[in-house]
């Protein structure tokens, strides 16, 4: 029996192949395909819980990399956010648009902060350098589109 390999084992076979630019690039075109997928106005039953998990898993992604940042994340700005809990479907939407644009703001400050100093991320449990971060935040990234985009609902044209 082969046991499969620890999921940051195969980020850091994928990082020796791949570089900064090129991820980060393919971030902000699955934050577009993810951004179109908000402007659906057809969504299924459990749409709301199912974008606060997502919405909540990217405010601790941010986190993660705020704490990379050490001293330098005060020079973020300040994003105010509400609780999920009491947020409507279209006040949902927005937060999810926002979040997904403050997140990518944070990770750019890693980036840039990582060209003058080491810096570290926690990722599955452990501290990576951020350009093994940002090959997992991809895959979260992915995933958390993939159930959100799965939560709409087909609509007959009209």
């Amino acid at each position: 029996m082969t046991a499969e390999p620890h999921p940051l084992d195969v980020l850091r076979a994928e990082a020796r192949t791949t570089d900064v630019p090129t991820v980060r690039r393919q971030l902000d075109e699955l934050s577009a395909r993810h951004a179109e997928v908000l402007e659906s106005a057809h969504w299924g039953a459990g749409a709301e819980d199912t974008l606060r998990g997502s919405i909540g898993m990217e405010r601790k992604m941010g986190m993660e990399m705020r704490i990379g940042l050490g001293d330098e994340w005060d020079r973020l700005p300040l994003r105010r956010t509400a609780p999920l809990a009491d947020m409507t479907l279209p006040e949902l939407l927005a937060e999810a648009r926002a979040g997904r644009q403050h997140l990518l703001l944070v990770l750019d400050t890693l980036l840039r902060a990582a060209e003058k100093r080491e810096v570290r991320v926690w990722c599955l449990g452990e501290e990576v350098p951020p350009d093994l971060y940002l090959l997992g935040l991809r895959r979260r990234l992915g995933a958390l589109a993939e159930r959100v985009a799965g939560t709409r609902q087909d609509c007959p044209s009209e």
